[in-house]
């Protein structure tokens, strides 16, 4: 069996803590932040290569459940943490040092609820750099994450897991097959579908454990041949990279093969480390 694919993020140096042993900090540390360009995600697709402008707008929604501190009576509080980062960042914060960062909040006492959230918005935007902070939301811990506010109820969405398909064999599952239309689809008028797979299997850069997730695909025009767009998710179990890179991966696979009117890509990964991330990338710019 040949090796992994790094399709999706070739690994080209340390990904600070990822993959390596660490104690839990007991004391507040910003420093634990790693940033990681997402030009290394980006460059192998071919995108914002010297400057150029990116095909797609979006967000990525991070979930992290394991956000505790102190009240100034020192009683604590927990809470689920939701975070909003445009896609625009020059870069992404690495999901276990993030974790370790909000773990160095554990005893450490605010004021208030608004306190808390003005450092880690801070600290959180000072790693990701550019422009745009990012957007933060406090829960009940008994949340369970949302893909967001913007993205439409998952029953609205027809699941392609059970399309007929005769074999898959194993070649496809190392080598891409693009997504084909439906027969007829370019002289037949475009269609609106709205349709999720719940397939998805990338591998970590750097520990080569499998993410798993679901995508959810809403476009106008010609019509996918749904069989097509199964093979072809299936055929990225093998690729190495973060969350967002496969989102993008796919998404600028169906702007190019199907040249849709509109076409919004969201990826629904499961929680891993105490965080769920959640990218959506789409034609039409998001409100923030």
């Amino acid at each position: 069996m040949s090796p992994p694919s790094e399709g999706l993020h070739a690994p080209d140096g340390a990904l600070g803590v990822l993959g390596e042993k660490v104690g839990t900090p007991d004391a507040y540390d910003p420093s634990q932040l790693f940033p990681v360009p997402r030009a290394r995600g980006r460059t192998p697709l071919g995108l914002g290569i010297n400057g150029a402008p990116l095909p797609f707008t979006g967000e990525d929604v991070w979930n992290c459940y394991e956000l505790s501190w102190l009240m100034p009576n020192g009683v604590p509080r927990r809470r689920v943490l939701e975070l909003r980062v445009a896609h625009s960042t020059p870069n992404i914060v690495e999901s276990k040092s993030l974790k370790l960062y909000l773990n160095s909040l554990n005893f450490c006492e605010f004021a208030s609820e608004d306190a808390l959230l003005a450092t880690i918005r801070a600290d959180v935007h000072a790693t990701l750099g550019g422009d745009t902070p990012p957007e933060l939301a406090l829960h009940a811990h008994s949340h369970q994450g949302s893909l967001s506010a913007r993205v439409p109820p998952l029953d609205s969405f027809t699941c392609i897991d059970d399309e007929p398909i005769e074999r898959i064999e194993h070649p496809l599952l190392e080598a891409h097959e693009p997504v084909r239309l439906r027969p007829g689809a370019q002289a037949a008028a475009p269609v609106s579908e709205r349709l999720v797979c719940h397939q998805l299997r990338t591998l970590c850069p750097v520990t080569r454990q499998p993410d798993w997730g679901s995508v959810l695909v809403e476009y106008t025009g010609p019509q996918i041949d749904r069989a097509s767009l199964l093979r072809y998710i299936a055929s990225l179990r093998r690729e190495v990279g973060f969350h967002e890179a496969a989102v993008e991966r796919i998404f600028c696979h169906l702007a190019r093969t199907v040249e849709p009117r509109a076409l919004t890509v969201t990826g629904q990964f499961l929680r891993r480390g105490g965080v769920d991330i959640n990218p959506t990338r789409t034609l039409v710019p998001l409100e923030r």
